[in-house]
């Protein structure tokens, strides 16, 4: 028994089933080195691309973004993907494509749906109707993106409510217009004031990548919002339930076969992409992926508020997945999902943004967080007050990670 462990599985329920079997304590290293090849094949493709056109270029979109209302909408548009530190256009329309296919591919049940968007609620069209309508709160109604008009900020953190308080709101109240319209006005009003506090005042002082005041951003507002919620009198649950099961027609060991192949690990790190926006499904991840792509080749000024640095994010992004899926298989086995997504949508983006575009910087702090995102999320999640989202923990998870790993890869003297 040098190289397995017995437990007992769980399925995304909690439910134990009768009989314990045996589980590998990692993942596929077929589907580790695969996905890493991805990643590499990735990197250098959009390295060797000519870039020769102008697609709106990031610094463009923020000059027009505060006066006028089409460059509103691109900037609306492209929000849907800072979290993945992309805020491109193709990749933005090709997450929301992709959930939407993805939802509707599982609630017919389909065998190419893949992991359960959303969890197995059916909420997609809520989770995403929250964050449409709180983005539109904080750019067309509440004209956040005004700041731009003082022409010291090149960025402006107007993205946080798509992934932190409607959603969040939605997923513990269940579907409702109540839960919709509240979670959406708390979120659009109150997450940038905050994040943009964090941004001008925190960040600043301490010197650390700008990802660590929007998460903790979320963190608070979700905090905030749930537990304004909690007193609101029209506030009530709807007790949702997952409805949409991928666990329910397969035995356990079964189970442990069909995720011990390399394919499965591969789809989980596609999954992994689109974990940011609740989604979790891999045909979300790989649209994203497949549109920020095509924002590089449209014009490399524009994704990643124009970088430069995409093949190098996409790259510390796999790195930072592929490691927590495999060392941590056995937890994805015992409980239905582990927060592999942490370094994805932090800590390795953020330490490419702030430390350089290279290999060796993609390639340690994707390692660095692949390593530690999950660990201290999961440890952060169980201690958790009753009636809090989980993201919270992740979330806050993120931050904690990225300044650590920032600080020692900034500390050491080849970086």
């Amino acid at each position: 028994m040098a190289d397995t462990d017995i437990v007992m599985a769980k399925n995304r329920n909690g439910v134990k089933p009768e009989k314990a079997f045996l589980v590998k304590p990692v993942g596929s290293f077929t589907g580790f080195v695969a996905t890493l090849l991805i990643g590499f094949a990735i990197y250098f493709m959009l390295l060797g691309i000519d870039i020769t056109s102008g697609w709106f270029p990031y610094d463009k979109v923020v000059s027009y973004a505060a006066d006028s209302g089409f460059y509103k909408l691109i900037w609306m548009i492209m929000n849907f993907t800072e979290a993945q530190f992309y805020a491109g256009i193709f990749a933005s329309l090709g997450v929301i494509l992709g959930g939407f296919v993805a939802w509707r591919l599982d609630v017919k049940r389909s065998g190419l749906s893949g992991f359960n968007i959303c969890y197995g609620t059916n909420l997609w069209p809520w989770i995403f109707a929250s964050q449409l309508l709180s983005i539109i709160v904080s750019i067309f109604i509440l004209d956040y993106t005004s700041f731009f008009r003082e022409g010291e900020y090149t960025w402006l953190p107007t993205f946080i409510s798509i992934v932190g308080v409607p959603p969040a709101v939605m997923f513990i109240y269940g579907p409702g217009i109540k839960a919709l319209l509240t979670g959406s006005i708390l979120g659009g009003t109150m997450s940038f004031p905050v994040a943009f506090w964090f941004m001008t005042r925190i960040i600043p002082v301490l010197e650390i990548p700008s990802v660590v005041g929007s998460v903790f951003t979320m963190a608070i507002t979700e905090i905030i919002a749930l537990e304004v919620c909690k007193v609101l009198p029209w506030m009530k649950s709807n007790g949702l339930k997952k409805v949409i099961s991928d666990t329910s027609s397969t035995s356990a060991d079964e189970r442990l076969k069909q995720m011990s192949k390399p394919s499965w690990f591969i789809r989980r790190v596609f999954a992994d992409f689109s974990e940011a926006q609740f989604y979790g499904n891999e045909f979300a991840g790989l649209m994203i992926i497949a549109g920020v792509c095509m924002d590089w080749v449209f014009n490399a000024g524009h994704p990643a508020y124009g970088s430069g640095a995409v093949p190098a994010i996409i790259l510390s992004q796999f790195v930072g997945s592929a490691t927590g899926v495999f060392l941590y298989f056995n937890r994805y086995v015992e409980n239905g999902g582990y927060a592999t997504f942490i370094p994805v949508v932090s800590v390795g983006p953020a330490c490419v943004l702030s430390l350089g575009a290279t290999l060796p910087v993609a390639l340690t702090a994707g390692f660095l967080g692949g390593i530690s995102g999950s660990p201290v999320a999961d440890y952060l999640v169980k201690r958790l007050p009753d009636g809090l989202h989980p993201t919270i923990g992740n979330v806050t998870a993120m931050g904690i990670c990225t300044t650590i790993v920032y600080v020692i890869m900034k500390a050491l003297p080849w970086f």
